[in-house]
């Protein structure tokens, strides 16, 4: 995964519970020794995985940024400032892909680093240049309320396509990935003169409407097995996550059209993101 190349500026002075100090110049630096091991950098990089606003956005970015920067000034001091958070994403991706082929807890934990290694590029995306924007504000917000839905969404269905397997978890916690990875491409490119030549030719209504159809033919499954009860609970949940994906998904469609229009970016850029937003649907159902 291409790493940004930019040395943390803090976006808000938001703070969490267990929030690391913002980062002050690098003149006064001086690293929390915590972040001397990777494994509390990745604590704080995987503690929350759903965000629920643009303030928690905010806050999280801010809170991973100066973790980030501790890491580095404690294992890569020396090297190039310019390229902390490339190194940092360099390490990070070193340790997802050593656990990839480990046991279930191992690969669970490496697509909840992946997902978060994504979702903080976003956020450094948003901080550094959006934050201020109230089309680019409303944009995230409404894509923060589909993208928790989603998240739930994709959970039950995993599980229902893997019942009673645990290899449901990674499956679930692979299409977390997925989602972060998606929108992170996408995020990128959410802005005038990107390149959008290598994207989907069908219309933003097009890729709604095949969305639609695979939350119906996912809504259709039923307890074929007789697993009983517990199935059937998720089954419901599941199906009335589905129906809230596409209320969500009208109202940050409306919110990224009016983006679209005022930054000159095509439409079939939306129908890209929708179209992989379904194609990880029909992955899903079919195991």
């Amino acid at each position: 995964m291409l790493c940004a190349l930019t040395v943390f500026t803090s976006c808000g002075n938001k703070s969490t519970e267990n929030a690391v100090t913002a980062a002050p110049t690098s003149e006064q630096f001086e690293p929390d020794a915590r972040f001397a091991s990777i494994d509390t950098l990745v604590d704080v990089m995987t503690e929350s995985l759903s965000v629920h606003s643009t303030d928690e956005l905010v806050a999280h970015f801010d809170t991973q940024a100066a973790a980030i920067k501790s890491y580095w000034y404690l294992n890569h001091k020396g090297g190039d400032e310019s390229r902390i958070d490339e190194d940092v994403c360099d390490d990070l991706k070193a340790l997802a892909d050593s656990l990839s082929g480990g046991s279930t807890v191992d690969m669970e934990q490496s697509n909840e680093i992946t997902c978060a290694i994504a979702r903080y590029l976003t956020a450094k995306e948003y901080c550094n240049n959006h934050v201020k924007d109230s089309l680019y504000q409303a944009e995230m917000h409404d894509w923060l309320l589909l993208e928790d839905e989603l998240q739930a969404f994709y959970t039950d269905l995993a599980q229902l396509a893997n019942w009673g397997g645990t290899i449901s978890r990674v499956t679930g916690s692979g299409a977390l990935s997925f989602l972060a990875k998606v929108r992170q491409e996408d995020y990128s490119k959410l802005k005038k003169g990107s390149d959008f030549a290598d994207e989907e030719d069908m219309t933003t209504e097009e890729a709604r409407t095949n969305l639609i159809q695979e939350l119906e033919d996912a809504k259709s499954l039923e307890d074929e097995m007789g697993a009983g009860d517990d199935f059937n609970k998720t089954l419901e949940s599941m199906r009335l996550h589905a129906d809230k994906v596409v209320e969500l998904l009208d109202k940050w469609l409306a919110s990224r059209a009016q983006l679209c229009e005022a930054e000159d970016i095509p439409t079939k850029h939306n129908a890209h993101l929708v179209a992989k937003l379904g194609q990880r649907i029909m992955e899903l159902i079919e195991g």
